[in-house]
């Protein structure tokens, strides 16, 4: 075996002299090792690292934020030109706060605090809805320009007793009770009670509840109050299956339950914006006109006025979403001497085209005006000043914030009444523009190009092993066998 292994070292002196030198200087080998680690850390490196500042997503404008120093919290109005930059799809996930080095802090819609409320109880009408006819339209329910409740009558004449009532008790109100009216007779009867803000979405406030009156004098049974329960609404619905209700056609309800103080509501002050009609088109037997905003607006109320020579109109509201749906937002009838009317209040909603169709022509179209109020957003005091507002963003949305947790601890520390420091915006300025709104974004290189550059460099360094491996050795002057 030793003689074998002999023979084999003196059949290839080459290999023993690179073996000899290998062993006498072991640099060599380090040293190789030490260059190819260096190009791979370097190249993985470059595949690995985070996006630059430039590939960070792009908003399309921007606004300057002047915010005084030291507040715990801030609050922005969005200006109305942030709805023309702001995805309709986002819910305004694409708006952010950014401090001096373009990084995101910690913002979110602004939640409000709790308003303060007191006890109020009112008298309201009882207005009876009357039954329809099988085979032909029933009553009609709206609401007039003020909020009233308008009954309009079926087309063919009521019939039976009265099964239902309806009452306004013009104001916004959390319920807690509801007191029937006397009778003058013998009653007993179950009745359901819903409430609504709209006269068209109607919520439960008590169902089943029991009205009975026997007897008078002592002894009798006088139950009629009802306890209610729900959400603060301003119209209510009573229905009954008896066919004996002993309410008289004047009869009056007591409503008792909370109302919130107006003065104290932490909301964004109302805009109103008048609307030049865009488009006028026959339709129905009737006139559409229409109205095109600027931009997608949260609309919550829209209030008109007619043009010259026309003296009475009854306009049907309607937002238009796409060319075959739209929302009916009320009916509004104009009448000579309205102009201090209220407005029709409509829930709050990002709405652009807005109709009012006519079942009759008229000489010219309406003035149609819509008052809108501002989403806030509020932001904590991070990173470096000064901040900016940016909106409008096919990708990019907002973090997830605890921003909701932080306002509240900050109620807690500072009081009810504590809120948000307001701040000013700058003059408007472009960032990305209509870039940013497009939904396809351009195929990033970056990534393919380091990676075809870290393979290519791997293959080098190995081709180079493989040359120097298979490159007879230099010359050796202290080895023999080189003489």
């Amino acid at each position: 075996m030793a003689c074998s292994a002999r023979s084999s070292v003196t059949s290839h002196p080459h290999r023993q002299g690179r073996l000899q030198r290998m062993q006498r200087n072991p640099l060599m080998r380090r040293d190789g090792r030490i260059g190819l680690f260096v190009i791979y850390v370097a190249a993985l490196g470059a595949v690995l690292s985070p996006a630059r500042a430039g590939d960070d997503p792009q908003y399309a404008y921007g606004w300057p934020i002047q915010a005084p120093k030291g507040a715990g919290a801030y609050l922005v109005e969005l200006p109305r030109e942030a709805y023309a930059w702001a995805q309709p799809d986002a819910g305004l996930a694409d708006v952010i706060v950014v401090d001096a080095k373009g990084r995101e802090v910690a913002s979110g819609p602004y939640r409000p605090a709790a308003p303060t409320s007191h006890p109020l109880t009112l008298d309201a009408p009882l207005l009876p809805v009357p039954n329809g006819s099988d085979g032909v339209a029933g009553p009609s329910i709206r609401r007039s320009t003020n909020g009233d409740i308008v009954i309009e009558p079926g087309a063919a004449p009521a019939t039976g007793h009265v099964h239902e009532w309806l009452f306004d008790a013009r104001s916004t109100i959390a319920p807690e009770r509801l007191e029937f009216p006397p009778t003058q007779r013998d009653a007993k009867l179950s009745v359901d009670i819903d409430s609504s803000n709209n006269l068209q979405d109607w919520t439960s406030s008590a169902s089943g509840a029991s009205i009975v009156t026997l007897g008078h004098g002592e002894g009798a049974v006088d139950a009629r109050v009802v306890k209610l329960a729900g959400m603060a609404a301003r119209y209510y619905r009573v229905r009954t299956n008896s066919d004996d209700a002993p309410w008289e056609a004047d009869a009056r309800v007591t409503l008792s339950g909370s109302v919130e103080d107006a003065a104290a509501r932490d909301q964004a002050t109302r805009v109103w914006l008048d609307a030049a009609s865009t488009a006028t088109a026959a339709s129905g037997g009737g006139v559409d006109y229409d109205y095109k905003l600027p931009a997608a607006l949260p609309v919550s109320a829209v209030r008109v006025t007619l043009g010259e020579g026309d003296s009475v109109a009854r306009l049907e509201a309607i937002s238009v979403n796409s060319a075959v749906s739209g929302d009916t937002l009320g009916i509004i009838v104009v009448t000579p001497g309205q102009d201090d009317q209220r407005p029709l209040g409509v829930p709050p909603q990002r709405r652009q085209l807005i109709r009012l169709h006519s079942a009759t022509p008229l000489r010219s179209a309406p003035k149609l005006s819509v008052g809108w109020r501002p989403d806030r957003f509020v932001f904590l005091p991070e990173g470096e000043p000064p901040y900016r507002l940016q909106v409008g963003s096919a990708s990019a949305r907002r973090a997830a914030w605890p921003v909701d947790d932080a306002v509240a601890a900050l109620r807690t520390r500072n009081g009810p009444a504590w809120r948000p420091e307001a701040v000013t915006l700058g003059e408007a300025h472009p960032l990305a523009g209509a870039k940013a709104l497009t939904s396809t974004a351009p195929f990033d290189w970056t990534r393919p190009v380091l990676w075809i550059v870290l393979l290519l460099g791997a293959a080098l360094v190995a081709g180079m092993a493989a040359t120097l491996l298979r490159k007879p050795p230099p010359a050796d002057p202290g080895d023999p066998e080189a003489h």
